[in-house]
């Protein structure tokens, strides 16, 4: 994919201002921030989509943890240029990440945040247990994709993330 490249310190400006036309200021105020706060990103799995020298789409990850003992990885901020959006960019960064993602091996999930409708696709699933997350977020929303095979939450009650 030639318009797709990792995300370099020299992006960090127009990734930013993706961010501010795509979410807004009020960005900072979600649950997912409090873990990005504390959590540096995996800079290996930032990507953006390239075109005509511009950033049009971009999407990162940066480590959690459930219940302390299981290594994954929250997907986002996922972002796409607003005149873009419905064209399939954000769709090539999200399989393009997390192939490289399973490629990787070293994780067991990946958590996001967003509509079941568009994340079903690449395997998330809702969460069916109780959880305790960074802050307030809606339940219907909290996804999860199992990246390892032998992972299962079945018999578990709860999933705290941190």
């Amino acid at each position: 994919m030639k318009n797709i490249r990792p995300a370099n310190k020299n992006d960090r400006d127009e990734i930013n201002e993706l961010l501010n036309n795509t979410f807004g200021p009020g960005r900072y105020a979600r649950s997912v921030y409090r873990l990005r706060e504390i959590r540096p990103l995996e800079e290996k799995f930032s990507y953006v989509y390239q075109q005509n020298k511009n950033i049009i789409a971009s999407i990162s990850y940066c480590k959690t943890f459930i219940n302390s003992q299981f290594n994954g990885l929250l997907l986002g901020p996922l972002a796409v240029e607003l005149k873009y959006k419905g064209q399939g960019f954000g769709v090539q960064l999200v399989e393009n990440t997390l192939g490289l993602i399973a490629e990787d091996n070293m994780f067991d999930f990946v958590l996001v945040v967003g509509d079941l409708d568009y994340y079903e696709r690449f395997g998330f699933s809702r969460i069916e247990q109780d959880i305790k997350f960074f802050g307030p977020v809606e339940k219907d929303k909290l996804l999860l994709k199992t990246i390892k095979s032998n992972l299962s939450f079945q018999g578990v009650q709860s999933l705290e993330f941190s």
